[in-house]
């Protein structure tokens, strides 16, 4: 797990868990801030893994930042994706063995570039960013691989007179054509929503638009919503987390993990 502290270092921490039940004592990545969330994604090549990170600039910095470890613990130089700029974390995925990196534009004193970009990386760096057609929100996207399939959830747009806080999913099976899938029913949210595939399912998980409570929902990879449900009396001031885990052999679980309320 990564985060961001909550003091004015702005640093970026971890924490590891082989079990899901003791988390070791957290340490921190030196000399680097983020103003938001940052990313974590494992790439696995030649038999050996290999964790990535992926940051925005601290402040007013909307560069995004990357790095990678063969352990969590020792990271390379940071480096800066050419050619991205964004207002928000990035998000991370593996998709058909590739590395994709997902963001929202840039926010400037008179300008808010909402749409969407990906990029891929490859033995030679990264791919200059493209931008995804029709898709645009003012926080970041989740992104989730159930089966061939790469899905995208993304809250709408926000202007002074119009926000748009319904959640819609997309989804491509190649990372270059892009459908507008089912969306999930009466899921609102003002900030990012969580997703994550498990058990054969796709599963999202959001902040209301409305308060500080957490919901949840289930796609079948079809149609097929499960109604939304909320997350117990769970609370939050910030946008979730869902992973699906393995703590054992012949065990499989779906982690919700959240920042507390302060409502």
């Amino acid at each position: 797990m990564a985060w961001r502290a909550q003091d004015s270092t702005d640093s970026i921490w971890f924490s590891a868990t082989g079990d899901d039940l003791a988390w070791g004592e957290p340490w921190n990545l030196p000399y680097v801030g983020t103003s938001d969330r940052p990313a974590l994604c494992a790439l696995a090549d030649a038999g050996a893994e290999t964790l990535y990170l992926a940051w925005k600039g601290q402040h007013h910095d909307q560069s995004i930042y990357w790095s990678i470890s063969a352990d969590g613990h020792k990271w390379e130089d940071q480096q800066i994706l050419g050619g991205a700029e964004t207002s928000r974390g990035p998000n991370l995925i593996v998709f058909r063995g590739v590395l994709q990196a997902f963001w929202r534009g840039s926010e400037h004193l008179i300008t808010s570039n909402q749409n969407l970009y990906s990029a891929v990386h490859n033995e030679t760096g990264w791919s200059a960013p493209m931008m995804l057609a029709g898709m645009a929100s003012v926080e970041s996207p989740a992104l989730a691989v159930l089966g061939d399939t790469l899905y995208l959830a993304h809250r709408g747009t926000k202007a002074m007179l119009d926000d748009d806080k319904w959640i819609r999913l997309w989804s491509t099976t190649n990372g270059v054509s892009w459908t507008s899938r089912a969306n999930p029913p009466d899921a609102f949210s003002d900030l990012a929503p969580a997703l994550a595939a498990h058990d054969g399912r796709l599963h999202l998980a959001w902040k209301s638009a409305s308060g500080p409570e957490i919901w949840y929902s289930s796609f079948d990879g079809d149609q097929s919503w499960e109604p939304p449900s909320r997350a117990a009396a769970f609370e939050t001031a910030c946008g979730p987390a869902l992973c699906s885990f393995r703590p054992a052999i012949g065990t499989n679980q779906l982690n919700l993990s959240w920042r507390g309320s302060t409502l």
